[in-house]
């Protein structure tokens, strides 16, 4: 899960800051507002990777996914403005969107498991 919020968090910032996306600002403003872009890229990948394979929860990795590849559409196609920034600033609220689903898809395997006793809440590994 670590491996995997490094991976998507460099991976992500490299190709934001290779397509123009840059940080005003000198010495501890700029690193603060790269950490704060880091860390929640990290934690947007971290958490969900944590949340599938602890519980089995297939939604958060889903939605992170659905997420960057909305991202990714908004910047090819200029659908907004600023897409690459956007997802460096709202990092809480998306990682909250997802969370919330993700809570979604836990109380209903919860009430699955109970009445039926399958689609439990279990490990991957």
């Amino acid at each position: 899960m670590i491996v995997g919020g490094i991976v998507y968090s460099t991976g992500v910032l490299w190709w934001l800051f290779s397509a123009g996306v840059s940080v005003s600002g000198r010495g501890i403003v700029a690193v603060v507002a790269v950490g704060y872009a880091w860390l929640g890229l990290f934690l947007t990948a971290a958490v969900p990777l944590y949340l599938f394979a602890r519980f089995s929860l297939v939604t958060p990795p889903l939605v992170t996914l659905w997420t960057l590849g909305n991202t990714v559409y908004q910047w090819l196609y200029g659908a907004h403005l600023h897409p690459l920034s956007s997802y460096l600033t709202v990092w809480p609220l998306l990682l909250g969107v997802a969370l919330v689903i993700t809570l979604g898809e836990a109380l209903l395997r919860v009430a699955l498991d109970r009445a039926i006793g399958r689609l439990g809440l279990r490990p991957v590994f």
